[in-house]
């Protein structure tokens, strides 16, 4: 639960950084292509386009707080059909995948998530959602496909939660050596919160004793 809520946490950061700063990040590229042919156009949609999905995020989650559940569907729908690749799309499709988890539907929570990593807008955004399906592909017991999806990816700011997940894998297939070398890994970063340290030593002693 508690790295969930860390995943959270992080989540809403980056949604309010993306409210107050999407569109001036997004000005600054089109900037530096300045000269280049068809760059006003550009910029103009672009910006159009971040303005545009900023607004219908924003009602979806109005819809989301009001439990609104075919109007939060729609809007999120509309958001990955004419927004895809935008932050606010991706952040919908994980909310949505949230929403799936708690009721059950692990499937659709995969889709969602899979889609989030295929169109992130952000390359923060991209790891937490690959976090997240990691973790419901574990929840499934598909650690073969969670492995797969995971094992290759190097990202400083996400290395320990990598490591934490290859862990819960090793761990899901009796692998034990292996399970308490990632665990061990992630022990290793400083990035793991207090709260995240002891969950992880809690995984590495229920391992028991070295084979």
């Amino acid at each position: 639960m508690t790295e969930h809520l860390t995943e959270d946490e992080q989540v809403e950061r980056l949604k309010k950084w993306w409210k107050e700063n999407g569109v001036a990040v997004i000005t600054g590229i089109v900037i530096g292509l300045a000269g280049v042919v068809g760059v006003r156009y550009w910029f103009n949609y672009q910006e159009q386009q971040a303005v545009e999905a900023s607004r219908l995020y924003s009602t979806y989650m109005t819809a989301v707080e009001k439990k609104d559940k075919d109007l939060a569907n729609q809007d999120s729908q509309k958001l990955k059909q004419d927004y895809a690749g935008t932050s606010y799309a991706a952040l919908a499709a994980m909310q949505q995948a949230s929403q799936n988890v708690s009721e059950g539907n692990l499937d659709a929570a995969v889709s969602n998530l899979r889609w989030a990593v295929d169109n992130p807008g952000h390359d923060a955004i991209a790891h937490l959602a690959r976090i997240r399906l990691a973790n419901v592909l574990i929840a499934q017991n598909k650690y073969t496909e969670a492995l797969q999806l995971i094992k290759d990816v190097k990202e400083p700011a996400f290395d320990a939660r990598y490591a934490e997940l290859r862990g819960d894998i090793y761990a899901g297939q009796d692998q034990k050596s292996q399970a308490r070398r990632e665990y061990q890994s992630a022990l290793a970063s400083t990035d793991l919160t207090g709260k995240q340290r002891e969950f992880v030593e809690m995984k590495l002693n229920d391992l028991g004793a070295v084979d």
